[in-house]
């Protein structure tokens, strides 16, 4: 049996706390992978612009999970105004199929900048909308 090495896909993990972080997911066992390092049984995806896809946990709201900032503000930034719970992983997105692929050099540099980068005006007008159940955390974006 000829067993063909398979290519892992280059991911960014993006936590509560740390800077982004880099990392391989396997596509043999791409499911599994993800429900790993996103931390959850049931993961969702959110599409983001520049064709990158963002896996959230599905329950993260329900299941106590903490908010997650960085991966709110990347939605955001990127098109997409939601609110996210727990950890988020970035995967690139074939347009033609829908495939997860490998994060580019450009969506690592977007990914990156976004967090880098204090939001414009009319980003963080839309996280206060989201963000409301949260004034503390509205009151900090809106100083900074």
């Amino acid at each position: 049996m000829t067993i063909t090495p398979t290519t892992q896909l280059r991911a960014l993990r993006i936590g509560f706390l740390k800077e982004l972080e880099p990392t391989l997911i396997d596509p043999a066992r791409i499911v599994e992978a993800l429900d790993e390092s996103v931390g959850c049984n049931n993961f969702d995806v959110v599409g983001l612009e520049e064709d990158i896809d963002l896996f959230v946990d599905d329950d993260g709201a329900l299941n106590g999970s903490r908010l997650n900032l960085r991966a709110t503000i990347i939605a955001h930034l990127l098109g997409k105004p939601a609110v996210l719970f727990g950890n988020a992983v970035a995967l690139g997105c074939d347009p033609n199929t829908g495939e997860s692929i490998s994060l580019t050099d450009a969506q690592v540099q977007r990914l990156t900048a976004g967090i880098a980068t204090r939001p414009g005006p009319t980003v963080i007008d839309q996280l206060a909308v989201g963000l409301s159940a949260f004034p503390g955390l509205v009151a900090m974006l809106r100083r900074h």
